[in-house]
């Protein structure tokens, strides 16, 4: 009699989780719990929490990319609380340098009592960023075929760069991007209050790809021993504590304030002493790995992007959506021609297209550079002596070529590559 009824119980339950409407077992938003953290700028307990979140939730999309965008988030807060502990803000910024050294260029306020930095600890700062960013890439590697949506207003997002427990404001995202030159495409209209997205699978896609990106400039620098290179430029960073010869230049007293002649030094100086040996050859092969996952992303995303039908504040539109920059409208042929330009890189990457040589008839061969190099030196590679190991004969990618697959963008093609990664 017990058997029957547990019998008739199930089968009545079954009947009704057939009927009930598909809403009724939504999963659980996780939207202001995220909005919530992003404002405040407390990652680390943030990701402790999704962490849990997707532990309970195992098939939560939604949960999985808000802990894989935390991660990121926190790899970027991370790398600027370094830079603003070690002075970073305290140095009027080199233009010519910074396009140079992209990661410890980014910019942080004025910090009154820094502590001392040298050679080993810039290295320290790269490898906690690079095992950050893994850490995003792993979660968003995560992320299974099924829907996701998460809604972010991007002028919400802060990074607490002086890790002082609060968000000024000169570390809202809104302060960062009001900071552009007016000519950029992404400028903001200075009236611009909100800047919602709503994040999906394609840019899940997109985010773990800009992980990958970050991770190869991380990973190349680390591949060697660049000690010369922090001596002779870094004070430009850090100030003039930081190396030995900034504080010649500080004791000695400079040519000038950095408007003249002066001001081309260090970028020389930082081009000149690229002469590095190979520390960590698992590293230069991580480099490429990083980028040749940043291509396979690029046309994951795409292809997802393509399919998509809704109108939904999208950050990477298909040519029937609203693109989030009105100076960067997509089209097809935006969309058509970036995809080349990623398939070439590929074909680079993995040896079948080589770089143009100055001096050797064939090409460089970057799948063996990136494989077998024991040193890099920037001008030599260049001019032959330091590349010779790597030239061979076949198809090579010439200026012609890339000047075609690019015209669709025109002369935003620099500022849709920073977007689409």
């Amino acid at each position: 009699m017990n058997f029957l009824k547990s019998r008739l119980t199930a089968l009545s339950f079954s009947a009704v989780m057939i009927f009930l409407p598909a809403q009724a077992f939504a999963q659980t938003d996780f939207t202001s719990q995220f909005n919530e953290i992003i404002e405040t700028a407390d990652y680390e307990t943030g990701i402790a929490s999704f962490i849990r979140n997707t532990k309970q939730n195992p098939e939560n999309n939604q949960a999985k990319l808000a802990l894989g965008a935390l991660q990121f988030l926190n790899a970027l807060q991370g790398i600027q609380q370094d830079l603003y502990k070690y002075g970073a803000g305290n140095t009027s910024p080199n233009r010519s340098l910074r396009s140079i050294l992209p990661v410890f260029r980014i910019l942080v306020a004025p910090n009154p009592t820094p502590e001392p930095v040298n050679y080993d600890k810039t290295r320290e700062m790269l490898e906690n960023f690079v095992a950050q960013l893994e850490q995003a890439n792993e979660t968003l590697n995560g992320i299974s075929e099924q829907p996701v949506k998460l809604t972010v207003d991007l002028l919400k997002i802060n990074l607490d760069a002086d890790n002082s427990g609060t968000v000024d404001p000169h570390e809202n995202l809104a302060a960062i991007l009001s900071g552009l030159s007016r000519r950029s495409p992404f400028q903001l209209e200075d009236d611009t209050t909100a800047f919602p997205i709503t994040f999906d699978r394609a840019d899940a896609k997109w985010l773990q790809g800009h992980s990958n990106l970050l991770m190869s400039m991380g990973n190349f620098l680390l591949t060697f021993d660049y000690e010369n290179t922090y001596d002779l430029t870094f004070h430009s960073v850090f100030g003039a504590s930081a190396t030995t010869y900034g504080q010649q230049l500080e004791d000695m007293g400079k040519a000038d304030n950095g408007r003249g002649f002066g001001s081309f030094a260090t970028p020389i100086n930082f081009l000149h002493s690229i002469n590095w040996t190979v520390q960590n050859p698992d590293r230069l092969k991580a480099t490429r790995q990083n980028l040749l996952k940043v291509m396979q992303l690029n046309y994951e995303t795409w292809d997802l992007v393509q399919k998509e039908t809704d109108n939904d504040n999208e950050w990477l539109p298909n040519p029937n959506q609203t693109s989030p920059f009105q100076a960067l409208p997509v089209t097809q042929e935006t969309i058509d021609s970036w995809l080349e330009a990623v398939k070439a890189s590929e074909q680079v990457l993995n040896g079948k297209l080589l770089i143009p040589s100055m001096v050797f008839e064939g090409g460089i061969n970057m799948k063996t550079f990136f494989e077998t190099a024991k040193t890099f030196d920037l001008v030599l590679f260049i001019t032959g002596p330091n590349s010779v190991d790597y030239v061979e004969q076949g198809p090579v990618w010439e200026g012609d070529f890339m000047r075609t697959i690019t015209r669709p963008m025109g002369r935003n093609f620099g500022s849709f590559a920073v977007w689409f990664n």
